[in-house]
């Protein structure tokens, strides 16, 4: 059960990750209130379907008692994933149901979604399939998949970032640190007080997510210390930028990249 640690400890702190969503939405109803952010009346519109069957399940998920109902049940899968239990199949049927439910009430909460999302249901889907092989070859190839996943969404963050003007001249993160979704009073003046640290932060910020792929040469010989690395950039950003599901969903997934990175020991 080589790659048991792996999947265990990505399927557990991403169902975490579930859980603090549901429990948010939960507690956040009026986003979904007349006039809200995720006011159904016209966030319908926002996603429109072909056909009427899909139309209708998007409907009644979107009534409020189904909303909380099914994210109320989701608390409840989460819960039984991050448990000390080891049945396979119990395990299998809830990371398959928090993916399911997942897609479900996406369109619900249109606004206000994030990659944290998207890593989670990628992990707690990958887990489901691996699970439902039964074997350690399709478990291993589920852990593969994660960490080969997460290397390429931190190469793709970093390349994505390089023809963007304000992180060549290193001003990115002082200018995301002046909005008021995402900054910090305190960071940003800090940040503006010392322009030459701030532009040689976010110079280290896009040269970690850039070079990520290549610590996977030498079967992860630095591995460790970039994950360290990243993990203190996730724990920055929760606290600086308010994304603290990032943290949870990301870190979910270390021993799978490391795994990945090792041949298949971690």
């Amino acid at each position: 059960m080589a790659c048991a640690q792996p999947l265990g400890t990505a399927e557990r702190l991403s169902a975490a990750t579930h859980l603090l969503s549901s429990l948010e939405y939960m507690a956040r109803k009026v986003d979904r209130e007349p006039g809200g952010l995720n006011d159904w009346t016209y966030l319908r519109s926002q996603v429109p379907s072909k056909y009427k069957v899909i139309t209708k399940l998007k409907d009644w998920a979107a009534k409020e008692s189904v909303t909380q109902t099914l994210h109320a049940s989701r608390a409840v899968a989460a819960a039984v994933v991050i448990s000390p239990t080891r049945n396979n199949n119990v395990r299998m049927a809830c990371d398959a149901y928090l993916a399911a439910t997942q897609i479900l009430l996406y369109p619900r909460h249109f606004f206000g979604t994030d990659g944290s999302d998207q890593v989670s249901f990628l992990v707690q889907t990958s887990a489901a399939l691996g699970r439902a092989g039964g074997t350690d070859a399709t478990r291993k190839a589920a852990v593969q998949f994660i960490g080969a996943q997460i290397v390429l969404s931190y190469g793709a963050s970093g390349w994505a970032k390089l023809p963007g003007q304000p992180w060549q001249n290193g001003d990115a993160l002082v200018k995301i640190m002046r909005t008021e979704t995402y900054g910090d009073k305190w960071l940003f003046e800090l940040l503006s007080e010392y322009p030459a640290a701030s532009r040689a932060l976010c110079h280290l910020v896009l040269a970690m997510e850039c070079g990520f792929p290549l610590l996977l040469l030498k079967k992860g010989k630095y591995l460790d210390l970039g994950l360290i690395a990243m993990a203190g950039f996730h724990l920055a950003n929760a606290r600086f930028m308010g994304l603290s599901r990032f943290a949870w969903a990301f870190i979910a997934t270390y021993p799978s990249v490391r795994a990945l990175a090792k041949g298949g020991d971690a």
